[in-house]
């Protein structure tokens, strides 16, 4: 054989392994929901203080309902509720915000519809946290995740619980699956992957 033919084999199996793996890695990220951040509410996150038509203005540590809720410890973070566009789809919906100073998190909380990965919609509480600048996980500033409380077989969910993605600072998914809200440090784990 020559060695043209060799390194011309030699790439094409390289192609197959990567394309291989961005396959994997795809089908990694994908939990029953299927949702990504909006430009617009990760760039909250460099100027997180109520807009002007913001209402229920008030000093308290915690955002959400249910499991779905955290709370930061601290009763002096700024909480407020506004009109926003969670998902970046023109969905305007009345959101909670809290804004954790010390950790440096902005957290959104609403009752939204939410897409299955398997087409149907329902509707749920979703609870988004972005990291902002200089955060104390050391997260890229507009990355974060979020999560919603499913009953069994909503959205073809295997078992109830808490489901949710990690993204990057483009709103990309990094990882999604079973999900557990840490009190410790109010940030989101994927306790175990899922592919719908």
């Amino acid at each position: 054989m020559n060695r043209s033919f060799l390194s011309f084999l030699s790439l094409f199996l390289l192609f197959i392994l990567f394309a291989g793996a961005a396959g994997c890695l795809a089908q990694a990220a994908s939990g029953p929901v299927t949702f990504q951040p909006g430009s617009d509410l990760q760039k909250r996150v460099l100027s997180p203080s109520p807009s002007s038509g913001a209402t229920k203005q008030s000093r308290q540590a915690a955002i959400g309902s249910g499991k779905t809720m955290i709370d930061t410890g601290d009763p002096k973070d700024s909480f407020w509720n506004e009109p926003a566009d969670l998902g970046g789809n023109g969905e305007v919906v009345n959101a909670d915000m809290l804004w954790d100073a010390s950790s440096k998190i902005l957290y959104a909380f609403a009752h939204i519809g939410l897409h299955c990965s398997h087409g149907k919609s329902t509707e749920g509480d979703i609870l988004i946290g972005i990291y902002g600048k200089k955060n104390f996980l050391g997260k890229a500033t507009g990355s974060g995740w979020w999560v919603v409380n499913l009953a069994q077989n909503q959205c073809q969910a295997p078992t109830a619980g808490l489901y949710g993605c990690k993204f990057d600072t483009q709103g990309a998914t990094l990882a999604c699956g079973h999900a557990e809200l840490d009190p410790r440090i109010n940030d989101m784990a994927i306790v175990e992957s899922t592919r719908f």
